[in-house]
């Protein structure tokens, strides 16, 4: 029987964001900002710089935010510090 790789108790949320933090830091199915579903926007703009001209979240540091996403993820800090394992 098959089992599921991602534990029960998982926010759907959690995943997602791992899911996309990958994808930006493996380049194997790179997405854009604009594939990054817009509620999960602000969990990347945490660890982004500040575009000088715009005061937005700098696209340039995007990939330096999902490694610090997945940094969170593996040692149970920031955002899934609260996550039930």
């Amino acid at each position: 029987m098959l089992q599921s790789v991602h534990p029960k108790s998982a926010a759907q949320k959690h995943i997602e964001l791992v899911e996309h933090a990958l994808r930006q830091v493996t380049g194997i199915s790179r997405s854009g900002w604009q594939d990054i579903p817009e509620y999960l926007h602000p969990f990347f703009a945490r660890y982004m710089n500040n575009d000088v001209w715009t005061d937005k979240s700098d696209l340039l540091t995007l990939s330096e935010a999902a490694l610090m996403i997945l940094r969170d993820a593996i040692t149970r800090t920031g955002e899934f510090a609260d996550a039930e394992v």
